[in-house]
């Protein structure tokens, strides 16, 4: 038989509200964790983190192996060191004889020495057949660089085998191996970045000697995001082939490498060469229009991510002056900024050689280097 009523509620006593203003004394002295922090925060110092560092760093958990390893993250970190970085800096190989040192120069800094070379130590047995770094940066050739990756060919036997995208600031390197089925005879080796992508690519201009195919070159680029060689052959052949005395690009702008050439069709016209490291296809840049003597010459050089042409020597007899030109690369049209000079007496121009590594400020390096003679005019 059930009771009928109401049933009687228990009571529970109310908990008195804490209003501590500061936290108790051992809470307050609690460590802040990486666990406790924002995640806008976390980002912020990766963003400033050093690469060494970010390797390390991928051995902390998985989702911060994943974070470092992502497509953006990668690009965050890329884009906010560059913007405080000087970029004013090239990277050289120093010395002669037995060891050689491949170095980072700046015009602010000191130089640091970032791998030697020692080109006398007894080679690895498997080599050449199996490559390895140490045997290969024996004769190794800095072809081009961009956001801190380097590209290497090579100058002996492993020049028509491997080219090599190498990271000095972790200390790794990527061989890439070339396919064995084609001609890689006279190749020049440049290296462009895919900012729709984000993909870095190995791109190589290659003449052709068959008589069919003689006076044009083949293009052929490697993508590193797809692990491959790319076909470009439907894109056809180009009229160009690369100087000689250089086997990798001249200089590299906004990530799109440049070469200076002929033109082989009826003429052979010296001219500048670029391939979209996008489309993969080449476009032709013509020399400004300028007046000519025998020993004017035309340097094409790269100046604050832009492109400039140097003329040593304008006008209708020798002289000491250089005219400096910039390239609007929409138009293709070139525009007279400056002429220098005249610099010093004696055949200056005709024997000057002009530096393509500086990836801002080349004439600053040419007024730095003069500025003692005191006798550098511009107007």
């Amino acid at each position: 038989m059930v009771k009928s009523g109401k049933t009687k509620k228990k009571y529970h006593k109310p908990t008195k509200p804490h209003h501590h203003l500061n936290p108790p004394p051992a809470q307050a002295n609690k460590p802040i964790s990486v666990k406790t922090l924002p995640a806008h925060l976390v980002l912020e110092i990766l963003y400033r983190t050093p690469v060494k560092s970010l390797v390390r760093f991928k051995s902390v958990s998985k989702s911060w192996f994943a974070l470092i390893n992502h497509p953006t993250f990668i690009k965050m970190h890329l884009d906010f060191n560059t913007s405080k970085n000087d970029k004013n800096k090239l990277i050289c190989s120093c010395g002669y004889g037995t060891f050689i040192d491949i170095a980072l120069l700046s015009l602010s800094e000191e130089p640091m020495n970032v791998l030697r070379i020692n080109k006398d130590f007894t080679e690895r047995p498997n080599y050449p057949r199996k490559i390895n770094f140490r045997d290969f940066s024996k004769n190794m050739v800095l072809a081009g660089s961009v956001n801190g990756i380097v590209c290497l060919s090579h100058s002996e036997e492993m020049s028509e085998r491997f080219v090599v995208l190498w990271n000095p600031s972790i200390c790794c390197w990527c061989p890439i191996a070339l396919v064995e089925t084609k001609s890689w005879d006279n190749m020049s080796v440049g290296i462009g970045f895919d900012e729709v992508i984000n993909d870095y690519k190995v791109i190589c201009i290659v003449p052709e000697f068959r008589f069919e195919d003689y006076g044009w070159s083949r293009i052929e680029v490697y993508s590193t995001n797809q692990g491959s060689w790319e076909d470009v052959d439907k894109k056809g052949k180009i009229h160009f082939r690369p100087n000689t005395d250089l086997n990798h690009c001249n200089f590299i702008v906004n990530g799109v490498p440049y070469w200076a050439g002929l033109d082989l069709r009826p003429g052979y016209v010296d001219v500048l060469g670029r391939i979209d490291p996008f489309t993969g296809l080449f476009k032709k840049i013509e020399h400004p229009k300028h007046v000519r003597n025998e020993i004017t010459r035309v340097n094409p050089v790269k100046l604050r991510e832009s492109v400039a042409a140097l003329i040593q020597s304008p006008g209708d007899y020798p002289n000491n002056v250089i005219d400096l030109y910039l390239l609007d690369e929409n138009t293709t049209k070139w525009t007279k900024m400056y002429s220098i000079g005249p610099l010093v007496s004696g055949n200056v121009c005709e024997e000057m050689q002009i530096p393509q590594c500086f990836s801002t400020g080349i004439a600053s390096l040419l007024v730095r280097v003069l500025q003692p003679r005191r006798e550098l005019g511009m107007h």
